[in-house]
């Protein structure tokens, strides 16, 4: 493993520790992949296991975005490759929810100092919605818009349940902005670039990338962002035929059934959906947990009015409750109508609130 701090970084990027056998593939500006026909512009972001990038696409002259994943990740049966395969191959173009989520364009694997590397390409999208609402009043988007994005997402719901697919991780993160055009790249911030160097002056390890790149910044102007959305990032999604044991989602958005461990469904992706629409109007999660999700279950009591007794029952004799919970303990919280009543129309007019 890369020792990071034995390294002088220049931007905030992903840890370089991530790098090395097994880890990300070292990506340089204007690198090329698959027999050169994507050329590397710009990065886009980063996570835990890929790092994405905004690439031209040579042969149909257009950009895309390519997710290039960590080594160790890239197995044969990649299970997001998967997933998206499955839904290039069950979807129905007709479907509305079709143009509402993210397909896979094309994959193909790289070889690297660090391993094989699966990169999945994808259409390129603008920012996140989490991102634009950091820049709205009070976090959150007008009425019509708010409305316009939860039923594009229902929609997308929908189109994945047709395919036989959940997608376990729905949140404003996971919900992107699509371009009127892909291939006016003017409005994505110039790559900042950052030299990585040894402090001790000698030679950078093998596998280590020359420079890290920060995640590109949009600017757009009026009329670049569609009133569209795609749901993306299909790392949790799983087939209705064959649910996970558990998720990894946001812990304020678990679900009731994760927070006391009984079997996960695709009713996940409602619960998500709820919360995000709620997101999206109020400007907050309706509910909140830092350090374990069971701080939800007296805001489930409080916020939702209440919990099945049998749960109850058995989250105290399978450990998940040392004892029955008390509202009362999500003092700062209000039932669900009271909430969106006292939170909603706070700081707007009417037009702007008009769903």
């Amino acid at each position: 493993m890369i020792d990071q701090f034995q390294y002088s970084i220049g931007v905030p990027a992903e840890e370089l520790s991530g790098y090395g056998p097994g880890g990300y593939h070292p990506v340089h500006l204007g690198d090329t992949l698959d027999d050169g026909r994507y050329r590397i512009l710009n990065k886009l972001g980063f996570g835990s296991y890929s790092t994405v990038w905004l690439a031209r696409d040579e042969e149909n002259k257009t950009n895309v975005s390519i997710k290039i994943v960590v080594a160790e990740q890239s197995r044969k049966h990649n299970h997001e490759l998967e997933i998206l395969q499955a839904i290039k191959q069950n979807g129905n173009p007709a479907h509305p929810g079709h143009r509402h989520v993210s397909h896979l364009l094309s994959s193909f694997y790289h070889e690297g100092p660090n391993g094989r590397h699966l990169c999945i390409v994808l259409e390129l999208l603008g920012p996140k919605t989490s991102s634009i609402a950091e820049g709205q009043p009070n976090y959150r988007f007008t009425g019509r818009l708010a409305r316009r994005i939860s039923s594009q997402l229902l929609l997308a719901v929908d189109y994945l349940r047709v395919c036989g697919v959940a997608h376990g991780d729905i949140h404003m993160g996971n919900v992107l902005f699509r371009l009127s055009n892909v291939n006016k790249t003017l409005t994505i911030d110039d790559p900042q670039i950052g030299k990585v160097s040894k402090k001790d002056g000698s030679p950078n390890e093998k596998g280590v990338p020359d420079y890290l790149v920060e995640p590109a910044e949009y600017g757009y102007g009026k009329g670049e962002l569609l009133g569209e959305i795609q749901l993306v990032d299909f790392g949790e999604s799983f087939f209705l035929s064959n649910p996970p044991k558990s998720i990894h989602t946001p812990m304020s958005f678990h679900p009731p059934e994760l927070v006391f461990r009984r079997p996960i469904t695709e009713a996940v992706d409602i619960w998500n959906l709820g919360c995000t629409t709620y997101e999206l109007v109020i400007g907050r999660s309706p509910l909140e947990a830092f350090m374990d999700d069971r701080e939800l279950i007296p805001q489930f009591q409080k916020v939702l009015g209440g919990l099945p007794e049998q749960w109850i029952q058995e989250g105290l004799e399978t450990g998940v409750l040392e004892e029955k919970p008390d509202a009362s303990d999500a003092e700062y919280f209000l039932p669900l109508e009271e909430q969106i009543q006292k939170q909603y129309a706070n700081g707007y007019d009417k037009e702007t609130l008009d769903l």
